[in-house]
């Protein structure tokens, strides 16, 4: 019998995954019109301004940094995404059906995202692909459940 917990944790995973996959796919297909997106700036008028806190520092940290303005290495990340979204998707599915193998697919699939854009982009890939940190957590936590896997 699979518990809430890990029930919760599989459905959080799969609209992660669902997440990944649409954004890695529209990424493939619209290649052309990612790499012309410009960042926009917000402007503020006077009133607003003083209702925006102060920054001391920049904040990396949001996944708002842009894009590579290079059509390949966008597919090539988008390829990256694809494949972790795919692994850990297949890792969440198993773990739903209590089949322990799908930890370690899980797991796979979090290295392939760890691994893979920094091979195909630099170190620079891992700002664009923060999400993978929160499936490192999320490997923590299926671990607490692996007792109740066969």
């Amino acid at each position: 019998m699979r518990s809430q917990f890990l029930t919760l944790l599989c459905i959080l995973t799969f609209l992660s995954c669902a997440w990944g996959l649409s954004d890695a796919f529209v990424s493939l297909l619209q290649t052309d019109a990612i790499s012309e997106t410009q960042v926009v700036k917000r402007k503020y008028t006077p009133e607003q301004q003083k209702d925006v806190p102060k920054q001391y520092y920049e904040d990396r940290s949001s996944g708002n940094a842009p894009m590579d303005d290079d059509p390949t290495q966008i597919k090539s990340l988008a390829i990256a995404s694809a494949a972790y979204s795919l692994l850990t998707l297949a890792g969440a599915i198993l773990m739903f059906r209590l089949r322990r193998v799908g930890f370690w697919v899980y797991v796979a699939g979090v290295v392939v995202g760890l691994i893979l854009p920094i091979i195909l982009a630099g170190f620079s890939a891992l700002n664009i692909s923060f999400g993978v940190f929160f499936s490192m957590l999320f490997a923590g936590l299926y671990w607490l459940t692996l007792k109740e896997m066969h």
